[in-house]
């Protein structure tokens, strides 16, 4: 993981988790909607990174034509515990 990740970026990953976090599934509009992204290729670069940093598995259902957040990994998220 780079050093020199920004806040914005660290503060964008925690809204993320946030948002998807206790939910069945989200869409992709809906996550990028409520996330603010302006761009997909952020949003998947944002998941990409959760997933091979930190472990936080999160995959694409198409069955339910959305994200489903299964484990946070080792990412800490607000202060809480993750497995």
């Amino acid at each position: 993981m780079s050093k020199s990740m920004s806040s914005a970026r660290i503060e964008r990953l925690n809204l993320l988790l946030k948002t998807i976090q206790g939910r069945q599934y989200i869409s992709r509009e809906d996550l990028m909607t409520e996330c603010e992204y302006t761009s997909a290729r952020t949003l998947e670069s944002d998941l990409r990174f959760l997933r091979e940093s930190f472990s936080v598995k999160i995959r694409y259902s198409r069955s339910k034509s959305g994200y489903v957040f299964e484990d946070g990994g080792k990412y800490i998220l607000g202060g809480a515990k993750h497995a």
